[in-house]
């Protein structure tokens, strides 16, 4: 049985610089490819040792891959593998122009239901923070490429915050959907 080398990084792993801008088609083959010769089901027949091995090797595949395909997760990982500390995840934003745009935000996908077309009002917010998420990921992509890791670290923690309200607003599009289904 072959075996990973747990010390190389995700990106490595996945055949991928360093970057932002990633190859999301050739993660998800790789990914597939790699399932392919870890997967536990491929190791049923296998002594103990390699059954274990299997399950630490596919599962670490999939923290990798689902580390690589989140661009907040990525940044993250990014930093740390440059040498940054991003253990404190409560660590917040002082931006207060960025913080009042997202009290806006949230007051407007508050007030969805109450609108008369709740789910055009939902792709609103939905294009609007699209457009701030790469926004964001070209402030990170140019500030991790300067080195500027300090104005990277805060990028990401914003990306955080814009990753939370766009996964609200899609629940919330869900639900709407239902009702209205």
């Amino acid at each position: 049985m072959k075996i990973l080398d747990f010390s190389q990084s995700y990106f490595d792993l996945f055949e991928q610089p360093l970057r932002f801008e990633i190859d999301l088609k050739q993660i998800h083959e790789n990914q597939q490819n790699l399932q392919t010769k870890f997967h536990p089901d491929r190791f049923v027949n296998a002594s103990a040792e390699e059954k274990r091995l299997s399950v630490q090797q596919a599962s670490w595949v999939n923290e990798a891959y689902q580390t690589l395909v989140n661009p907040v997760k990525r940044a993250h990982y990014m930093l740390e593998v440059s040498g940054q500390d991003m253990k404190n995840e409560s660590e917040t934003t002082s931006d207060v122009a960025f913080l009042m745009e997202q009290i806006a935000l949230r007051e407007q996908m508050e007030e969805v239901r109450d609108k008369q077309e709740p789910l055009e009002e939902c792709d609103i917010l939905v294009k609007h923070l699209k457009l701030r998420s790469k926004e964001m990921s070209d402030d990170f992509t140019s500030s991790f490429e300067l080195g500027d890791f300090e104005t990277a670290k805060l990028v990401s923690r914003k990306m955080q915050f814009v990753q939370r309200l766009s996964d609200q607003v899609m629940d919330l599009q869900f639900q709407l959907e239902d009702e209205n289904s």
